[in-house]
């Protein structure tokens, strides 16, 4: 796939989507499988990520060609790249540190606390790209597909823990707020792919 014109209906993005999530999911489930953990779990995790950078380049490509891109969402797309290698390598590091070295008091703090500081610089992104985005229907549809993965994120919190007080589903950790409205995110541009607006 040398250029994503060649795809029909630029579908190069969903492609690239696909193979992303699959290729985590796959390293993910390889990784527990297999028993790996700490830098080795980190080291299988990489390559998948890595498709993120044709991921976000064929979403621009599509977005230059069908006029819904701009600068600032360019600007975004970058700041969205270096919080997700951030995150990853963060959460890796910390999740190492604390199994070779099982620190204790203020250094336990810092080093749990670790993952969730590129969390403050995405919602930062979040904040720039909005006040950045001079195309009023660019900031709108941005808006618009925050609010569905914000409203995903809701009913998936609130009846998860309705079934948890219940003792029906086991207890989920609270870091997977983010996970669960990246995927609402994702499902909302999906969807205005789609639907062609």
């Amino acid at each position: 796939m040398a250029e994503d014109a060649e795809v029909p209906g630029n579908r190069a993005p969903l492609y690239w989507g696909l193979a992303f999530v699959t290729a985590m999911f796959g390293a993910g489930f390889g990784a527990r499988f297999a028993g790996l953990g700490g830098i080795w779990t980190m080291l299988v995790m990489l390559p998948p990520m890595l498709l993120l950078i044709p991921l976000v380049r064929s979403t621009e490509r599509g977005g230059d060609f069908g006029g819904c891109t701009s600068p600032a969402l360019k600007k975004y797309n970058r700041r969205g790249l270096i919080w997700a290698f951030s995150y990853v390598g963060a959460l890796f590091f910390a999740i190492s540190v604390n199994k070779a070295w099982q620190p204790e008091g203020p250094l336990l703090w810092l080093i749990a606390v670790l993952p969730a500081l590129p969390i403050v610089y995405f919602v930062w992104s979040l904040h720039r790209y909005l006040v950045e985005e001079t195309d009023e229907y660019l900031r709108m549809r941005y808006v618009g597909q925050a609010l569905f993965g914000l409203g995903l994120l809701l009913i998936v919190a609130t009846v998860w823990g309705f079934l948890e007080s219940f003792k029906v589903v086991p207890h989920v950790e609270s870091w997977m707020v983010v996970p669960v409205w990246a995927i609402g995110l994702g499902l909302a541009q999906i969807a205005q792919r789609v639907r062609g607006s």
